[in-house]
């Protein structure tokens, strides 16, 4: 039979055992990443929004020691890789590389297979994104001024184009002209690359772009830059105007941001979010972003979401103003 003082001590070695099991159970679930981690990059592979995504995903697989995996889940404007998110585990396994069609997309569809308000959590901002006003130079303007009063002498003869219906580049071109008072004839494209080739020869007049694929028709004098989209001018394109220098108080930025799915729990949040930013501090990827004609931008979670909720207000305006019905 076993002795009071015995019987005292096994109990306090199994509760010991127990209690020592608890903590570590309890120490691998709050553990992440528990393993590969997906990053769903909307849109396909080549693409600004393709390469941050595999900034993201390289710079947290460094940091947080896990595979880190893109992976394009493409079509309808981003919505089917956004809904493979909202649709995950609240886990932070699985995380989306939005860009400002994130925004756009909810009043460019009736339905959506998600609510864009409530299925995400912000991780961070990455980058703001930039586009230039560009027209060909045998409409022989050098700034934005000379081509707004040439809108307004030609009317509605003259056409702009974008790389298609619905596209920031779209969207900021009609605040554009609303701002500007004048009326051009939209042109839409299947992407920037037709649409900069009918710009530099004359066949459509202007074009808002994207700063990386316009740059080197820039500099070779195949298209005349008017005027950057940012609120001032960009170390990318220093002696180009910004808009507002020639219509106070408009800009038109984009963005590129890290989301996951509503439920992750704010300390896995906070490890990515850590993660992210010690890397978009650090000159080399201030340098990087520059080669991609965007701004490195890094931000907190709630700024983050305080973000996101503000494009989703401003597209809610901007998409029915532009004539745009949803489909």
């Amino acid at each position: 039979m076993l002795s009071r003082a015995l019987r005292r001590r096994m109990i306090v070695a199994v509760f010991s055992l127990l209690t020592a099991g608890a903590l570590a159970s309890g120490a691998l679930a709050q553990t992440y990443p528990s393993g590969p981690v997906t990053i769903i990059v909307p849109f396909a592979p080549g693409g600004t929004v393709d390469i941050m995504g595999r900034i993201a995903a390289s710079t947290l697989e460094q940091k947080l020691k896990k595979p880190f995996v893109v992976e394009n889940r493409t079509g309808a404007g981003g919505t089917i890789g956004s809904a493979v998110v909202a649709r995950s585990a609240p886990d932070g396994q699985t995380l989306l590389l939005a860009p400002t069609a994130f925004a756009i997309a909810p009043y460019m569809y009736k339905t959506l297979p998600f609510d864009p308000m409530n299925d995400f959590k912000a991780v961070g901002l990455m980058a703001y994104t930039h586009n230039v006003i560009v027209v060909s130079p045998s409409l022989k303007v050098k700034t934005l001024a000379e081509f707004i009063r040439l809108a307004k002498d030609k009317g509605s003869t003259m056409s702009y184009a974008s790389p298609g219906v619905g596209t920031p580049q779209h969207l900021y071109g009609e605040s554009f002209l609303k701002k500007a008072g004048i009326s051009l004839q939209h042109v839409p494209y299947r992407g920037s690359s037709p649409a900069l080739i009918d710009v530099v020869s004359g066949q459509v007049g202007m074009m808002l772009s994207d700063i990386a694929p316009a740059q080197p028709l820039i500099e070779t004098g195949q298209l005349v830059a008017l005027a950057v989209m940012a609120p001032t001018r960009l170390p990318s394109l220093p002696n180009v105007p910004s808009v507002s220098e020639t219509i106070p108080g408009f800009s038109g930025v984009g963005w590129q941001g890290l989301l996951a799915h509503a439920g992750t729990p704010d300390s896995t949040i906070k490890i990515l979010n850590d993660a992210l930013v010690d890397y978009l501090k650090t000159p080399e990827a201030d340098q990087k972003m520059k080669s991609l004609g965007v701004d490195v931008k890094w931000s907190t979670p709630a700024e983050a979401q305080e973000w996101v909720v503000t494009q989703l207000k401003q597209f809610s305006e901007i998409v029915p103003a532009a004539g745009i019905q949803p489909e």
